[in-house]
């Protein structure tokens, strides 16, 4: 036998809503009361399955926080990791790092990289930004504009080194 909806419950409920009294004593008749409780207890499943539903979201997420910190935390190590090996390769000098079994090859190349810096709390003009609301500063357009030999306070080209891993 099929289980009636929650739906389906509440719609014969609303149906017997005209007959469920009698007209003599005015008192609910039996089965108005029996579809009542159906409902009552449909009702209730639905709100369990709810609060079931709303604990499984929340162990997601903390299972999703607990895996992100630990992906950042191995982020954060490979970062360190490849800024200690181009250190010492650089002092070393030594610019390539193959693998024996040729699995990957370590290249680093000195200062080839530029990147724009810009320090804390700087303010640049509106044609140095980018359009959203606030407008936050365009690092092309900076780099651009000291190219051009325009001064930018707060701001400055700096030589990085670039390590590859391949």
């Amino acid at each position: 036998m099929k289980m009636k909806s929650l739906y389906e419950v509440s719609q014969e409920f609303i149906a017997a809503l005209d007959s469920a009294f009698d007209p003599e004593t005015g008192e609910a008749l039996p089965e108005f009361e029996e579809l009542r409780g159906q409902l009552m207890h449909k009702s209730a499943n639905v709100a369990a399955y709810i609060l079931n539903c709303e604990a499984d979201a929340a162990q997601a997420k903390t299972a999703i926080n607990r895996i992100k910190a630990i992906q950042e935390s191995y982020e954060r190590k490979a970062e360190k990791l490849r800024e200690y090996l181009a250190e010492n390769m650089k002092a070393s000098g030594i610019s390539e790092i193959k693998a024996d079994d040729r699995s990957f090859i370590v290249k680093l190349y000195p200062e080839r990289d530029e990147v724009v810096e810009l320090d804390e709390g700087a303010v640049f003009p509106a044609s140095l930004c980018l359009e959203p609301k606030p407008p936050a500063p365009s690092k092309s357009k900076i780099k651009a504009a000291i190219l051009a030999g325009e001064p930018v306070a707060g701001a400055r080209i700096v030589r990085k080194d670039r390590l590859t891993i391949k």
